[in-house]
């Protein structure tokens, strides 16, 4: 997309600002509806990209919003980098960082700024369009996916795993002793107990891990591929490190979770059912412990295994 070397003649064709208005105008109007067919920040960016690089060949165009970090395709660094803030109505939209190995001048970047100007409202309404999105997907308190964001990425990761015949295990979380928090110390103390226990999970599992809360003290964990194969050492780590967090431990707090591992003949709806009952059995079973079955998993057998076992006798057996 990137243009690599300069146009003959490139600054004599933008020496006139009377030559630099009739290029503006016409690239006014299609850079504005452009922008106005998508609501994503990428595809933006990237429309946004490929005009800005008439102006002056860049190596790459990247945007920082409070929302993420977004470059556009092909990006790569430059020798010279220039940057500039994208305000709307006293709001602050963004920060544009353009990279590019020719330099940016005085006439380069008032062009710039006049395309950046064409750019505001529609990134206006895609940054809107995506907290509303994130909002929609997120448990407001601890930013987790919530229980609408667990059923679509549920669904989609079991057919990854079979179609690719990779291991997938689900852990599903419920906190011990989290009523009485509660009933005793009030829902704000209760609030940061669950804030506390996204950041163990946070923590002890990977970026790639998809962490969700389905409400109340309620969470789950998809792990697939070589996490799926230690699903039972992870489930071990994250109840360790939930129960030796100070703020949890000085309110007794621990968790019991339930695993289950992915059949070649399973359903999302089964899965979700095994983990379901592991946990029961984790919690029946006096607690703090960690439930499982005898499963197998993208058709390799597992080896039956009862992991009614306590934390410590869990842990020492990996």
């Amino acid at each position: 997309m990137w243009q690599e070397t300069a146009k003959n003649n490139f600054s004599a064709e933008l020496s006139t600002d009377s030559s630099w208005q009739e290029l503006t105008d016409g690239q006014e109007i299609s850079l504005i509806s452009q922008l106005q067919t998508t609501l994503d920040i990428q595809q933006q960016l990237d429309i946004f990209a490929m005009h800005v690089s008439r102006v002056l060949p860049m190596t790459a165009v990247q945007l920082q919003t409070a929302q993420g970090n977004f470059q556009a395709a092909g990006s790569k660094p430059g020798r010279h980098d220039y940057q500039s803030e994208l305000v709307l109505e006293q709001q602050l939209l963004g920060q544009l960082k353009y990279q590019s190995n020719f330099s940016f001048s005085a006439l380069i970047q008032r062009q710039l700024l006049l395309l950046e100007s064409e750019w505001l409202y529609a990134l206006r309404n895609a940054l809107l369009v995506n907290r509303l999105q994130q909002m929609a997907l997120k448990d407001p308190l601890t930013t987790l996916g919530n229980r609408r964001f667990f059923d679509d990425s549920f669904a989609k990761a079991i057919q990854l795993a079979k179609r690719h015949q990779q291991p997938f295990a689900l852990l599903l979380l419920d906190l011990d002793n989290f009523k009485q928090v509660n009933d005793l110390a009030g829902h704000s103390t209760g609030d940061q107990v669950l804030l506390a226990v996204a950041d163990c999970m946070r923590e002890t599992l990977r970026a790639t891990d998809s962490l969700f809360r389905f409400g109340g003290d309620e969470f789950a964990v998809l792990l697939q591929d070589q996490d799926a194969e230690h699903a039972e050492l992870i489930a071990a780590r994250l109840q360790q490190h939930i129960s030796k967090h100070p703020l949890l431990k000085l309110h007794q707090v621990g968790c019991s979770i339930g695993l289950a591992w992915l059949g070649p003949e399973q359903q999302a709806r089964d899965l979700f059912h095994l983990a379901d009952e592991a946990l029961y059995q984790a919690k029946t079973s006096g607690k703090g412990k960690v439930g499982g079955g005898t499963i197998s998993f993208a058709g390799i057998p597992r080896p039956a295994r009862s992991l009614k076992a306590p934390l410590a006798s869990l842990a020492a057996a990996n």
